[in-house]
């Protein structure tokens, strides 16, 4: 295994995503808000239906204290974009969660994407290989010059940041030690990612991801 902490990201650097164009709007099915700490088990408590985001009831994630993830960027003065950055912030935070907890089913990120999404396969299919290969994280994992802008389709907004994993590695989750290995260009430890947003219909200030892209030694991220 490779020091990168998102080895998927590779495959979807040489995918198409339509994130500025995508269309569509979501099912009554897609309004409702997952349950808190729904996994393979029944929820323990419910998120709140405040029309104010910041008074949803956000899963909580506390990380060990050998994996550090970091958001080194400024909120937007648009309060949508502000909004949108934060949940996607929230999207790329649960995806490591995650991870960490061994659970492709976890109930954090899956409150964070539109079901049956791009965003949804993406994150329960990163979680799985982490899972199959008996890797967890250690490290930290840097994200810095986020960008926003809106989107095509209506309510959405499109979030571009850097992501630098030189100081994240895999960790033998039996044993706790280091994976050994290393990407065979520094550059390939950079990514330009991009996550697609939609805020909820029905719940303000609630925004979910719909696709992910990712581009490797991005010239502007190196």
């Amino acid at each position: 295994m490779n020091r990168r902490t998102l080895p998927a990201l590779t495959a979807l650097a040489t995918a198409t995503v339509l994130l500025l164009s995508a269309c569509g709007e979501p099912s009554e099915q897609d309004e409702k808000i997952p349950e808190m700490g729904e996994s393979s088990s029944k929820a323990s408590a419910s998120a709140s239906q405040s029309e104010k985001g910041e008074a949803i009831d956000r899963p909580e994630m506390k990380f060990p204290t050998d994996f550090k993830i970091t958001f080194d960027w400024q909120e937007p003065s648009d309060p949508d974009a502000a909004a949108a950055l934060g949940d996607a912030e929230n999207y790329i935070k649960a995806i490591h969660y995650g991870i960490i907890k061994q659970d492709p089913e976890d109930a954090a990120y899956k409150f964070y994407i539109e079901p049956s999404s791009q965003a949804h396969a993406y994150a329960k299919g990163q979680i799985q290989q982490y899972v199959d290969g008996g890797w967890s994280l250690k490290g930290e994992l840097r994200n810095t010059d986020a960008k926003v802008v809106e989107g095509k389709a209506a309510r959405t907004q499109v979030v571009t940041f850097c992501q630098d994993e030189t100081k994240a590695f895999g960790k033998d989750v039996k044993t706790g030690k280091e994976v050994s290995g290393s990407a065979d260009d520094p550059k390939d430890l950079h990514y330009s990612v991009t996550v697609l947003m939609r805020e909820s219909e029905k719940i303000d200030g609630y925004w979910r991801a719909v696709s992910i892209e990712g581009e490797q030694g991005a010239a502007g991220c190196v």
